[in-house]
């Protein structure tokens, strides 16, 4: 005989309070029915509870089960409302296609980004606030499942994000619920706020034919490895001495030593991949802590540049070389990988990790990118990793107090 599924999606709202799902679930336990999928939330003190209960095998008539939960409700000061559902109707969360939009803003950017996905037919599960008292980072569960273009989507709210000027980030849920252990950082314009080698330039007197040469590289004239030979050469005999002032006075990217503070606290290894230089990124490891950097070797003879570049040059495919090379060595799955850069050179780094996010960086890179970062604001990428505004605080705190 066919025996027919008997569906009933039950929602509760009202005040909150201990016990409400033991008080509930303890009828349906009697009763012998089964929860096939349940969704709480609470905002401020009010609940939102939802659960569709599976009525086949119920003990007493679907009428009996729902009068207890009405009883129930009633002694919990709740509302409860009920729905018939079909067995065609019931849809598992295994055909749902998650992704977890999460951005920094105010009540417009919700009105704004939310319109965009109501556009491309991507629905709303679920909306947390991660931030105590105010709105300013909010993370949304979509189901991209009826999205007709996601690379469309996806390029929508990372552009509204630039007019918005605020954060964004936009994973697939697999991959966010993946914790993340390795974190990859390029260096110039992403962990220091400058370009050493236009500071090198200005020293040795080339800068005007350095930045010549680097708009050439924008423009696509010249690749990454051709532009870097030919301003290095223009820097030979450069001395020791002026490339360690330069070293001394490299300045940090805003938050950036919040951010690594942080996630070294927490457990993570700490990679610097650059396109610079090895005499820079060697001191910013031992200076940050970190457990690895990979750079270019700039050859040096009687204290002074010769003007050419030892081994194999960093560029955009040997970053996304060395992303894999020390996940595996670690490891870590790529999933569990972040990487931010922020130029054309970080592109395939960025499209390789499981988080890739594009700092303060040209719109071009965003397309290999999950999420896009403003310049100044590295540590907004905690939340996206899960942690908290107190956890942050309390961090802070303890660290003044050493």
């Amino acid at each position: 005989m066919d025996e027919r599924k008997d569906f009933v999606m039950v929602t509760a709202s009202g005040p909150d309070q201990p016990g409400i799902i033991a008080a509930f679930t303890k009828i349906l336990v009697d009763n012998n029915v089964e929860v096939v999928d349940i969704e709480q939330a609470s905002l401020q003190d009010f609940l939102g509870l939802s659960f569709l209960l599976d009525m086949t095998g119920a003990k007493q008539s679907k009428d009996s089960v729902l009068k207890d939960l009405l009883f129930e409700a009633n002694r919990l000061h709740l509302t409860l409302n009920f729905r018939i559902f079909s067995e065609k109707e019931v849809k598992g969360r295994n055909n749902k296609n998650l992704f977890v939009l999460t951005y920094f803003g105010d009540t417009r950017a919700l009105a704004e980004i939310t319109t965009i996905l109501g556009e491309e037919n991507a629905n709303i599960e679920t909306i947390t606030n991660l931030t105590r008292h105010r709105a300013s980072c909010v993370e949304l569960t979509i189901n991209v499942t009826g999205a007709q273009n996601l690379s469309r989507l996806k390029e929508r709210v990372l552009a509204k994000s630039h007019e918005l000027n605020i954060d964004l980030a936009l994973q697939n849920m697999e991959a966010y619920r993946k914790n993340k252990r390795l974190v990859f950082f390029d260096m110039d314009s992403t962990l220091v706020d400058m370009e050493i080698i236009d500071e090198m330039a200005r020293s040795a007197g080339v800068f005007k034919e350095v930045s010549r040469i680097t708009e050439k590289a924008r423009r696509g004239d010249l690749d990454f490895e051709e532009a870097l030979l030919q301003r290095v050469a223009l820097l030979k005999g450069l001395r020791l001495e002026e490339m360690e002032k330069i070293r001394n006075g490299m300045r940090l990217s805003e938050g950036a030593e919040e951010l690594v503070t942080i996630l070294k606290r927490l457990g993570y290894k700490l990679v610097l991949v650059s396109g610079g230089f090895s005499y820079f990124a060697d001191f910013l490891k031992e200076r940050l802590g970190l457990d690895s950097a990979f750079a270019n070797q700039l050859e040096i003879k009687n204290s002074a540049l010769t003007g050419r570049i030892l081994g194999r040059i960093v560029d955009n495919a040997y970053k996304a070389k060395i992303v894999n090379l020390v996940a595996s060595e670690e490891g870590v799955l790529l999933d569990q990988t972040v990487a931010i850069g922020d130029g054309a050179n970080d592109m395939l780094m960025l499209g390789q990790a499981g988080l890739g996010i594009a700092y303060n960086a040209k719109r071009a890179l965003e397309r290999a990118a999950n999420m896009s970062l403003g310049r100044a604001r590295l540590k907004n990428i905690l939340y996206i990793l899960g942690i908290t505004e107190e956890e942050i605080n309390g961090w802070a705190v303890s660290e003044r107090s050493v």
